[in-house]
């Protein structure tokens, strides 16, 4: 957290923090990337999925072809 106090003609000082932890900016900040590789994670875990799909669909499809079955 940050406080701004006045100078003696009434102008804000720069921000002073107010105690050691991450201001909200630098929290923000450090979140972005972190976000940034979650949504490549969840899109390659997506790819992964819809991959697999298609697999166990073909497979399906060569079951009932080998069975004489149409589709």
């Amino acid at each position: 957290m940050e406080i701004r106090e006045r100078d003696e003609y009434g102008n804000l000082k720069p921000p002073t923090k107010i105690f050691s932890g991450p201001t909200e900016k630098e929290t923000i900040a450090a979140l972005g990337p972190q976000l940034a590789q979650e949504k490549l994670d969840n899109m390659q875990r997506d790819i992964v999925i819809n991959g697999l799909g298609a697999q166990v669909a073909r497979m399906k499809i060569e079951i009932m072809q080998l069975k004489g079955g149409a589709f």
